[in-house]
C-alpha cells in the first residue's frame, strides 16, 4: 500500500465501523434521529474510500481489480454507491445500510488481509474484455448484496410492523418488489458477467470455458439466483420466502469473489497470479 492509500484506507475503515455502530444503536434503541443522520457518515465515508481508490491507481497504474486487497476494496466500494443510491433515491431505504455497511467494513477487512502490495497487474491480462468483465462483476455484486439488505428489512418490519420505528420504511409490497428488481438487475449483469469473462477467456488461455472453480461458482450462483426468480415468477414466492432466497444466495457471490482464494491454489482465478503474468 502507498502512503495515501494506508491513509484513507485507514480512515474509511474507522468511518464504515462508525457507521456501522450507528446502525446498530438505532435499530436496538429505535432510534429514528441517529437512523436519519447515518447518511451523512456514510456520503464521508465513501468520499474517502474513493479516495484510497484513487491513491491505488495513482500508485499501480490500474482500477484495483487484481489480488485480494483490490477485489476487496473494489467490491466494498461497489456495495457503499449502491447503498446511496438506494437512500438518495427512495428516503424509506435509509436503514438498509444496517446490512449493506457492515458487509462493507468486513469486505475491507478481509482486503487488508490478504495482498495489499504494491504491484502492477501483468501486461498480458490487461484487456478491453477484462474491464467490461470487472464492470458487469460489480453492478452484479452491488445488486445482490442490496437485495439481501433489502430483504433483511423486509423480514424486520414483517415480524413487528405496527412500531412506529418501521412505520417510516416502504411498505412490505414496496420492500418485496424493490427485491425482486434488485434481484433481476443482478442476474441480467451477472450474465453479462459470465458471458464477457468467457470470451476475454478464450483470448487469454485459449478456451471459453475450462470448469475453473471459479467460473463453477459463478454460474451455480447464477442459476440460484435465477431459480428464484422463476419460483416468485411462476410459483409466487413473494415476501417471506423471497427474502430468504436472496438472503441465503449471497454466500454463493462471497464463495465466488473471495472464497475460492483461500482454498484453491490452481485457479486461473487466483488474483496474484495475475500480476505475473
Amino acid at each position: 500500500m502507498s502512503p495515501l492509500d494506508t491513509v484513507f484506507f485507514w480512515i474509511s475503515i474507522g468511518l464504515y465501523g462508525l457507521t456501522s455502530a450507528l446502525y446498530i444503536y438505532s435499530f436496538i434503541f429505535k432510534n429514528d434521529r441517529v437512523l436519519g443522520r447515518i447518511s451523512y457518515f456514510i456520503g464521508a465515508a465513501f468520499l474517502v474510500h474513493t479516495a484510497a481508490i484513487l491513491a491505488r491507481y495513482a500508485a499501480v497504474g490500474n482500477l484495483p481489480v487484481a489480488g485480494g486487497y483490490e477485489n476487496g476494496l473494489g467490491g466494498s466500494w461497489v456495495v457503499v454507491l449502491f447503498t446511496l443510491y438506494a437512500v438518495i433515491r427512495h428516503k424509506g431505504l435509509r436503514a438498509v445500510g444496517v446490512a449493506t455497511l457492515p458487509f462493507a467494513l468486513v469486505l475491507l477487512g478481509y482486503g487488508v488481509m490478504s495482498s495489499p502490495e504494491l504491484v502492477p497487474m501483468g501486461v498480458s491480462v490487461k484487456s478491453f474484455w477484462l474491464y467490461v468483465h470487472v464492470f458487469f462483476a460489480w453492478l452484479a455484486f452491488g445488486a445482490f448484496t442490496l437485495a439481501a439488505g433489502t430483504g433483511v428489512l423486509y423480514l424486520l418490519k414483517a415480524k413487528d410492523p405496527d412500531r412506529e420505528f418501521y412505520e417510516k420504511f416502504p411498505g412490505l409490497p414496496r420492500l418485496d418488489d424493490l427485491m425482486f428488481r434488485y434481484v433481476v438487475f443482478g442476474f441480467i449483469t451477472d450474465a453479462v458477467m459470465i458471458t464477457s469473462g468467457a470470451i476475454w477467456a478464450r483470448d487469454l488461455w485459449g478456451s471459453y470455458w475450462g470448469w475453473d472453480p471459479v467460473e463453477t461458482w459463478s454460474l451455480v450462483t447464477w442459476v440460484i439466483y435465477g431459480l428464484g426468480i422463476h419460483l416468485r415468477v411462476t410459483m409466487g414466492w413473494k415476501g417471506r420466502r423471497f427474502a430468504w432466497i436472496v438472503i441465503f444466495a449471497l454466500p454463493g457471490i462471497l464463495i465466488t469473489y473471495f472464497g475460492i482464494n483461500f482454498f484453491v491454489e490452481t485457479s486461473l482465478h487466483v488474483f496474484e497470479a495475475w500480476q505475473e503474468i
